[in-house]
């Protein structure tokens, strides 16, 4: 497929789970490359001007309250970070559906993708890579891990496949924030499953793929660049989180 980009399934050393800068983020320059923001210079200009301070745009949903309300599953903050950079890049840039109904459909697709793209690195970094276990094994497994989260994609899939009104979320119309956020995701289990997704498979899913790719308007930039061409949307399909885990959390997975 076009929007595949091949991965190499071993433990990545290079990943920073720092906290995400806008200018780091494809999710962030595909969405500004789609609103005419294209040179370098202009997209360093927003990054590090409005957009520098984009956790304030994090939802009330994804916020935590204290402690035992934190994110657990989320080990580098990422999904919770791209989550509040696609907000506030829609803010800005008027990719938030005005329709009451609409932004609690997009909201939804957050959260599957928040909560899908976390069993994923979970999967990845704790259970199959398990540097948790008794025997301190770092040998990764991808086989199984791609099986054990299959199990998962297919409960997520029809679940989204329920609010892609078709072929995005709002329609046969502009793709608003949560596309872009939804778009980047499936990249990346793509890379992970690349069986995951195809026509014979939850065919909304697979509609919202090739419609995304070949939209007819600026994002077509994006797609023609190097950039789209190499690399994670959000996070690599390899271990690449090496902190370890309360053995309590460690429970609730297994």
């Amino acid at each position: 497929q076009h929007y595949f980009i091949q991965s190499n399934l071993s433990v990545s050393q290079h990943i920073s789970t720092m906290p995400l800068k806008a200018l780091d983020s494809k999710v962030c320059r595909m969405m500004l490359t789609s609103r005419m923001v294209l040179s370098d210079e202009q997209q360093r200009h927003v990054c590090e001007g409005d957009l520098a301070s984009y956790m304030i745009a994090c939802p009330d949903w994804l916020k935590a309250k204290d402690d035992s309300s934190k994110n657990w599953m989320d080990l580098d903050n990422k999904m919770t970070e791209t989550v509040a950079l696609v907000r506030a890049v829609a803010h800005k840039y008027f990719l938030l559906p005005e329709d009451p109904a609409m932004f609690a459909r997009a909201e939804e697709v957050e959260k599957l993708c928040f909560n899908i793209m976390n069993t994923m690195v979970y999967l990845i970094n704790k259970i199959c890579y398990a540097p948790n276990s008794p025997e301190g094994t770092n040998d990764f497994d991808p086989e199984y891990a791609r099986t054990r989260f299959l199990v998962k994609y297919n409960q997520f899939a029809p679940k989204l496949e329920e609010l892609l009104e078709g072929p995005f979320i709002m329609g046969d119309t502009l793709p608003i924030h949560a596309d872009y956020l939804l778009y980047a995701c499936l990249v990346d289990i793509k890379n992970f499953v690349p069986n995951a997704i195809g026509p014979d498979k939850h065919p909304k899913i697979h509609d919202f793929m090739e419609k995304f790719w070949s939209y007819r308007s600026p994002i077509r930039r994006w797609f023609k660049s190097n950039e789209s061409k190499t690399g994670e949307y959000i996070r690599p399909c390899v271990p690449h989180i090496t902190e370890l885990l309360p053995e309590t959390h460690m429970a609730d997975m297994h």
